[in-house]
């Protein structure tokens, strides 16, 4: 009887496997349940009829998905094809970062969630035109990560022009980035490769790779396939011949018509895959062609992707809160200048920052997202380095149309006037203080050899000090990248200044401004109180006590060894 049950069991839950799996292969038709929850949970950014032109679309960058275009940029299939349902289903569960689109894994079930896969299929005619399965992009021939592989992609990265939107060192701050617009018309950023974790559809090496070979649809990210990848249809060495032929001053006839046979062949391999994806016949000689040119593309993406792996951190930076908060070192001697490399024997602290939502006017769509700060401090005095990522070098050339204020970069540091006591003792607000004030260090890029201070009770109340010059300030702009060095006495005569000492923590908050995203007066981005310290001097006495324990040691294992050689002797 027990053998039956049991046996009952596993047929039971092997069924309710297979229609699971079945699911979760395939969204059921679209039923009422997913427009209803589509309407209640989806529709205020997409619209109701999924034309990206919800009620809170207007504030939101990148803007919603157009479902009617059937352009989807998160794909796991080759270029010019839907997505499939799984591909859908992925992202209404993981969201996708650096968007307004949250993971839904938590709020809507798995079945609510196929449901909605469903019902915004049916926004685009190709869903049910498409008789055949999309196709999927395969992994063969994977390329080991590896520094060869590294340097390869390295050298790829710059002569397929990667560098022109992404920049030299990948923080999308390539000389294009800002004329860049998707296929709607909005402005659009090229991605920091060195930011994985806001990478949408993974980071990994493979999730990396299915970007170059499908494209990004609806931006101005191609497919690495026919026209838009250099040299298609032609071999390495080839491609290395018709470079060494383009870079002569004066070719000859015979290199001449070298060359003329190079670009034929690469226009018969654009034609061909450009027949291909509009689904027209070929030959199987054209379809040998273009397998030979995409074999050469997948070798050339897989050491291309291992290469942008390797801009990142292995790990998402975790916030200055624990054990993780800001601590500046103690030193002996002279505080390390800007560039000095004793800035990279410790890990920064990291503040994440956020748009500033609470007051008009509000920033929705920030694009600096955090500030990696450090810290060193002698007998006397105290530096700071703060490093963050802006894609642009904005100096307040133009105004903004509201203010007429100028639109630059800048970072605003926030301390407390005088430091609570004790861990429940309030603190100032975090909007630039309230009845207890706060004390400031503003540095724009306008002045990047200048930082004010400033005392605030309020976010649109800050005075400059009468006091100024107390602080030493070095800057740098640097492929995308900010690294502001600042120095101040501990102790200082003004009381408006913060006063610092071993010890203590210290409430800090930081507020960044992107000129060219817009970002002036309270629209920018932010971050509440955190906290830093500076760690106790260490005591001269760890360098004392060693030595006298190590000589109390000899000299007790000599006096024991006398005591035993006399107790043997007074025995004999």
């Amino acid at each position: 009887m027990k053998i039956r049950t049991i046996a009952l069991l596993f047929i039971l839950f092997g069924t309710l496997a297979l229609v699971s799996l079945t699911y979760a292969q395939n969204a059921p038709e679209a039923s009422e349940r997913g427009k209803e929850v589509y309407e209640n949970s989806c529709a205020h950014c997409h619209g109701v009829e999924g034309r990206g032109d919800g009620s809170a679309a207007e504030n939101l960058l990148p803007k919603p998905r157009d479902f009617t275009r059937g352009l989807y940029k998160i794909r796991s299939t080759e270029a010019g094809q839907l997505p499939t349902d799984q591909d859908l289903f992925d992202i209404i569960t993981e969201g996708m970062p650096g968007s307004s689109m949250p993971g839904w894994e938590t709020a809507l079930t798995a079945n609510d969630r196929w449901e909605v896969v469903a019902y915004v299929k049916t926004f685009h005619a190709g869903f049910k035109e498409n008789e055949n399965p999309p196709k999927q992009i395969t992994l063969e021939g994977k390329i080991p990560y590896s520094e060869q592989s590294v340097e390869t992609g390295e050298a790829l990265y710059v002569e397929l022009g990667c560098v022109e939107c992404h920049g030299n060192v990948g923080r999308g701050d390539g000389t294009s980035a800002p004329t860049l617009t998707d296929s709607w018309g909005f402005q659009t950023w090229p991605a920091n490769l060195t930011q994985g974790w806001t990478f949408r559809g993974g980071a990994d090496t493979e999730d990396i790779f299915k970007r170059f070979i499908g494209g990004i649809a609806g931006s101005p990210m191609p497919a690495f396939e026919g026209d838009s990848f250099l040299n298609f249809g032609l071999t390495d060495e080839e491609s290395k011949r018709l470079v060494e032929l383009e870079n002569k001053d004066e070719m000859t006839e015979a290199e001449e018509e070298e060359s003329g046979k190079f670009y034929e062949k690469m226009d018969a391999a654009v034609d061909i895959a450009l027949t291909i994806k509009e689904g027209g016949e070929v030959s199987a000689d054209d379809i040998q062609t273009y397998n030979d040119a995409m074999k050469i593309v997948y070798e050339k993406s897989w050491h291309l992707a291992n290469y942008v792996k390797s801009l990142m951190p292995e790990k998402r930076p975790e916030a200055a809160i624990g054990n993780n908060v800001l601590r500046s070192q103690y030193v002996q001697g002279a505080l390390p200048a800007l560039d000095d490399a004793a800035w990279e024997t410790f890990d920064a602290g990291y503040f994440p920052l956020v748009g500033q939502v609470v007051i008009e006017p509000r920033q929705f769509n920030p694009t600096i997202d955090g500030v990696h700060v450090k810290s060193f401090y002698n007998d006397t005095e105290i530096a700071f380095l703060f490093v963050w990522d802006d894609r642009t070098h904005t100096t307040g050339d133009e105004t903004d149309e509201t203010t007429g204020k100028p639109l630059e970069d800048a970072l605003a540091v926030q301390f407390p006037v005088k430091v609570p006591q004790g861990p429940t003792a309030p603190k100032p607000y975090f909007l630039w203080g309230g009845r207890l004030p706060v004390y400031l260090w503003h540095w724009k890029a306008s002045t990047p050899e200048q930082v004010t201070e400033l005392t605030a009770k309020g976010i649109n109340s800050a005075e400059a000090q009468e006091a100024q010059g107390e602080l030493q300030v070095q800057s740098t702009y640097t492929d995308g990248r900010y690294k502001l060095w600042v120095k101040r006495a501990l102790k200082t005569e003004d009381k408006k200044d913060l006063q610092l000492e071993p010890g203590v923590f210290v409430p800090i908050a930081f507020s960044a401004w992107d000129g060219s995203n817009g970002d002036v007066d309270t629209k920018r981005t932010m971050t509440s109180w955190y906290t830093f310290t500076l760690e106790p001097v260490p005591s001269s006495r760890r360098f004392v006590y060693p030595p006298i324990i190590a000589i109390l040691s000899v000299g007790l294992l000599f006096g024991l060894r006398a005591f035993v050689q006399r107790r043997n002797t007074e025995d004999v």
